[in-house]
């Protein structure tokens, strides 16, 4: 009886230690200011806020950009895989499992100051002849659920930002925060950009695909809650609000 009660011991133990030591695949994409690529190096608020989680965990695997169509996709379809920042809206609700957030968004239109373009509604968006978006994001698919066919999506938020510029779009559907910050990268003067609607307020959040085992949720969550109860992610969203022009969390005071 002793042996048994060892050797189901030991298989517990095994299996407890197989989940922690569970290989992840950690995703985000280029998404200034929260989380993007400065001359070869991943950056910002967000990713401070994972890796310090990741210390705690004592997870090592390292952080990978993909373009974000991709990333979605291996998120939604593979076993033990993290994606940040991700929007959390409701039709995503049931497909990942969640923890953050990680930040709050405000999705808007924006237009060349020069354009002579007024939105006053959505009928009002929907004349204008090209929208800029994102491939497979959240801001492209508000829209479509709403009837818009006159979107032009791309695979990277600098391309935007210079059609835009350019006027080849006449509208971008973007973010605050992250209009300077993007606009700084793909070396477009946002000063001559005007928000002219807001779509939406909504959080960004760290998603796991729905194989990922709870108990590793769990552990990031609980990373996550202690964090924000010792001031840690405060502490790097003030830094983050002094290092960058854009402010990331205009919310947060000095």
């Amino acid at each position: 009886m002793k042996k048994l009660f060892l050797l189901v011991a030991s298989m517990v133990l095994l299996a407890g230690q197989s989940v922690l030591a569970a290989e992840l695949t950690i995703l985000t994409e280029n998404l200034p200011p929260l989380n993007y690529v400065d001359n070869g190096a991943l950056v910002g608020p967000s990713v401070e806020i994972v890796q310090e989680i990741q210390r705690r965990v004592r997870s090592d695997e390292p952080i990978q950009v993909y373009p974000w169509a991709r990333a979605y996709k291996m998120a939604l379809e593979d076993e033990n895989v993290i994606l940040f920042g991700m929007t959390y809206t409701k039709v995503r609700e049931d497909k990942f499992k969640w923890v953050g957030p990680l930040a709050t968004k405000r999705d808007i239109l924006v237009a060349k100051k020069d354009s002579g373009i007024k939105i006053k509604d959505l009928k009002d968006a929907k004349k204008v002849k090209r929208i800029g978006t994102l491939r497979d994001d959240t801001r492209g698919r508000l829209l479509q659920r709403h009837g818009f066919t006159n979107l032009e999506p791309v695979s990277d938020e600098q391309l935007n930002a210079k059609k835009l510029a350019l006027g080849r779009i006449d509208l971008w559907a973007y973010k605050i925060p992250g209009l300077r910050t993007v606009c700084d990268l793909a070396g477009v003067d946002y000063t001559e950009f005007e928000e002219v609607y807001h779509l939406r307020e909504i959080d960004l959040m760290i998603a796991f695909s729905k194989k990922t085992s709870d108990s590793i949720v769990q552990k990031w969550s609980d990373a996550f809650n202690e964090m924000s109860a010792d001031g840690t992610i405060m502490q790097i969203r003030k830094k983050w609000n002094v290092k960058l022009e854009d402010d990331p969390f205009p919310e947060v005071k000095d």
